[in-house]
């Protein structure tokens, strides 16, 4: 972001604020700029800003969340409104790549549905962060953008998301080969990216089928797909053993391993095995994850998951504890952080406590000191007004002979002389 925009995001002005943070990782989230930095060219990457969120609060409610040190490449201005004519129902289409509104902020995902007709439409998203997918109503989601060198640029439509593959892959393959019996010259596609053979990536663009009695029974509906891999995996004992291990009995399994039509025949069984061996730790991994376990070990675990889909495994079950397990992990580090911060408060404020109470016991003592000069300054008034009480009785009763005196000399001294 350039310093010459920065009159974007002066003071009290609206932007979106993200993070790098708990469970507000890849969310955008309406907040007010307090203080911005002031420009520097030198450093323009080290320019912080304090924020107010506009939809979060704190814990208690009583007032909007602030965060302080906010880098500025998690800040951007608001993204520009639809047209006027676009504003009262929005139209998305299946790719369109948006933003949904949801925990009070905007997270980025992937339209894989549009359901219901007009006024009743409703949106299948495939959300990145957390990657699930969820419906929103037309008013919950926008066009997303990308604030990119000063300007937003809107992405191009996406054909699928990392994380919806492998069930995609699943349901093209159902799709096709619960399909009436193949005709001699029939080519029927199959798309396997990254899948291992004998060491190799590679692609399998098609397969084509033969006008045999075996091919058709193998694509009859509702019949598993049966061909010379399984056949030469039934008889090994390593199978066997794999099959008769605890997760493959709580969760059976009917791979199909269709991908592997393209590798030499020698590596089959192995990476038969391999694939199988995979589901059997991704499940016991599962088992043994702990809430402090790294997000890392999540992401890893479901990232293994489309390619056992590929082979044929159910991984539904999976994916979705998985997720959830997630989700739980998010909703733990945010209270952790939240913990934290009390934690931090508390100390705060008993630190003030602190002051306080040393301030308190200083006044107390000067109130103390207060009181008993008022006592004594009352009793010093008191015994002051009775001096000044006798005094004033004294004056009386001097006056009265001061009187009398000046009476009897004045007869006196007008007493005939004999």
């Amino acid at each position: 972001m350039s310093t010459g925009n920065m009159e974007l995001f002066a003071k009290g002005t609206l932007v979106e604020v993200s993070s790098d943070e708990g469970w507000f990782t890849g969310g955008w989230f309406v907040a007010k700029v307090l203080d911005p930095p002031l420009p520097s060219p030198s450093t323009p990457g080290k320019m912080k800003f304090l924020v107010e969120y506009q939809n979060l609060r704190c814990h208690d409610g009583s007032k909007f969340v602030r965060r302080n040190c906010v880098d500025i490449k998690f800040v951007r201005p608001l993204p520009p409104p639809p047209p006027n004519d676009e504003q009262e129902q929005q139209r998305f289409e299946v790719n369109d790549v948006v933003d949904a509104y949801r925990n009070d902020g905007w997270w980025v995902g992937v339209v894989s549905k549009v359901l219901g007709e007009e006024e009743q439409r409703v949106y299948s998203v495939l959300l990145e962060n957390p990657s699930r997918t969820m419906n929103f109503k037309s008013s919950e989601l926008r066009f997303h953008l990308d604030w990119i060198g000063d300007k937003w640029i809107q992405p191009q439509k996406q054909n699928k998301m990392s994380s919806e593959v492998g069930e995609k892959r699943g349901k093209q393959m159902d799709a096709e080969t619960n399909s009436e019996k193949r005709k001699r010259g029939t080519h029927v596609k199959f798309l396997f990216k990254g899948k291992e053979c004998g060491g190799a990536k590679g692609v399998v663009d098609k397969i084509d089928a033969e006008d045999s009695s075996t091919t058709e029974a193998a694509t009859v509906d509702n019949v598993p797909y049966q061909n010379q891999n399984l056949l030469s995996l039934e008889s090994s004992p390593v199978l066997r053993f794999v099959q008769s291990l605890e997760e493959f009995q709580l969760m059976p399994q009917k791979p199909h391993f269709r991908p592997l039509d393209e590798c030499e025949v020698v590596f089959r069984e192995g990476l038969a095995l391999k694939h199988m061996m995979t589901f059997v730790n991704v499940v016991k991994e599962i088992s043994k994850l702990q809430v402090n376990a790294s997000g890392s070990v999540m992401d890893s675990l479901l990232k293994s998951l489309p390619e056992l889909e590929s082979h044929g495994f159910n991984v539904k079950d999976v994916r979705n504890r998985l997720l959830d397990l997630q989700t739980m992990k998010r909703s733990q580090e945010h209270l952790q952080t939240k913990l934290a911060k009390v934690k931090c408060e508390i100390k705060m404020r008993t630190h003030e406590g602190t002051e306080i109470n040393v301030e308190l016991i200083d006044a107390i003592e000067k109130i103390k000191v207060l009181e008993e000069k008022k006592a004594r300054l009352i009793s010093m008034n008191e015994e002051n007004d009775s001096e000044t009480a006798k005094l004033k009785s004294s004056d009386s009763s001097l006056n009265e002979h001061i009187q009398n005196v000046e009476h009897n000399f004045a007869i006196l001294a007008t007493f005939p002389q004999r």
